[in-house]
C-alpha cells in the first residue's frame, strides 16, 4: 500500500470514529435536593457511580446537607450547583433559613422555617432579604467542601419573590454561578394527576420512548433521586401525600440508573453532559470577572 492510498484509508477511518462518537442528544441530567434525606443523598450517589447522573443540585439549608458533602463533595465527575431555595414544603421535616433569623424575617414563618409554599412567599418575602438568604446558603455548601458552578431553583421559588427575578442574573454573575434558567430544553414526558405525577406504568420507558421522539438537540432532565422507603414516606404535604412522594422519587431515581436506560443511551447517541460542557453555560462563564 502506498502513502497516498493509506493515508486516505486512515482518514476515512478517523472519519468514521469521529461520526459514530457524534451524538444525537445531549442529555442535561439533573438530580435535585441533595441533603434533604439520607436515602436522597445514597441515591443521588448510586446515580452518579453507577448511572447518568451528572449534575447535582445542594439544598443547603437542609437537616442532612453535611452528610452529603462527605458522600460526594469530593466527586469530580459531578458538576455541583445551589439549589436556591426559599421554601420548606415538607409537613413532617422542616428547615430555617442559613442566614441569621433577624436579618432575614419576611422569609420564615411563625415557627421560624422557611415559608412552606410559593404563595407565602410571594405575598411576604422581600428581595433584599432573599438575597441576603441565597449568599448565605452559597458560602455555606462551599464552606463545605462543594465546587458550586451553577444556580438553580427549589421549586420555582425565586420567580416568585417581587424584584428578585431581575436580580438573580446579577448575583449569579457576582459569584461566579451559571444562571440555568434557560438551559436545556424540555423532553415530552407523560404525567397523570397532581398526587401521582408518574403515571401508572414504566417511568423508564416514558423517559425512552421521550428520547427517542426528540428531535436532536440538547435536553435537560431534572429528578429528586431516593428509595421508596420510610424516611421518603415520611415527607408529604397536603396534596402530595408521602406514599405518592417515595413512588414518584424512586422512579425518578430508576430513570438515571435502570440497566434499560443505561443500554438506551450507550447505544443511541445519547450524551449525558454537565452543565458546565454546554455552549449556553460556557458564554456566561467567559463573562465572568
Amino acid at each position: 500500500m502506498n502513502r497516498r492510498i493509506f493515508l486516505q484509508n486512515s482518514a476515512m477511518a478517523l472519519a468514521g470514529i469521529n461520526a459514530s462518537s457524534q451524538k444525537r442528544i445531549r442529555l442535561i441530567t439533573r438530580g435535585d435536593d441533595l441533603g434533604c434525606a439520607r436515602s436522597l443523598n445514597r441515591a443521588v450517589k448510586e446515580c452518579y457511580q453507577k448511572g447518568i447522573l451528572r449534575n447535582c443540585s445542594v439544598l443547603a439549608a437542609s437537616p442532612f446537607v453535611e452528610e452529603a458533602a462527605s458522600m460526594l463533595a469530593k466527586s469530580k465527575g459531578l458538576c455541583f450547583g445551589l439549589h436556591c431555595d426559599l421554601t420548606s414544603e415538607w409537613d413532617n421535616v422542616k428547615w430555617g433559613p442559613v442566614a441569621p433569623r433577624e436579618q432575614v424575617p419576611s422569609l420564615v414563618d411563625k415557627r421560624g422555617y422557611l415559608h412552606q409554599t410559593n404563595e407565602a412567599v410571594r405575598a411576604s418575602a422581600k428581595a433584599d432579604e432573599a438575597l441576603i438568604e441565597l449568599q448565605a446558603q452559597l458560602d455555606k455548601a462551599r464552606r463545605l467542601g462543594f465546587d458550586i458552578r451553577y444556580a438553580d431553583l427549589h421549586m420555582g421559588t425565586v420567580q416568585f419573590v417581587p424584584g428578585l427575578p431581575d436580580k438573580f442574573g446579577d448575583w449569579c454573575r457576582t459569584n461566579r454561578l451559571i444562571d440555568t434558567r434557560r438551559i436545556g430544553g424540555r423532553l415530552s414526558l407523560p404525567r397523570s394527576s397532581p398526587i401521582d405525577r408518574r403515571r401508572p406504568g414504566d417511568y423508564v420507558l416514558d423517559l425512552i420512548s421521550s428520547l427517542k421522539a426528540a428531535a436532536d438537540g440538547e435536553y435537560l432532565i431534572v429528578g429528586h433521586l431516593a428509595y421508596d422507603d420510610a424516611e421518603i414516606r415520611n415527607l408529604g404535604h397536603p396534596g402530595y401525600p408521602g406514599q405518592a412522594v417515595a413512588h414518584n422519587l424512586n422512579w425518578e431515581r430508576l430513570a438515571y440508573v435502570d440497566p434499560r436506560i443505561l443500554k438506551f443511551v450507550r447505544e443511541n447517541g445519547v450524551a449525558p453532559v454537565r452543565y458546565d460542557e454546554t455552549d449556553a453555560a460556557r458564554e456566561q462563564m467567559g463573562r465572568f470577572s
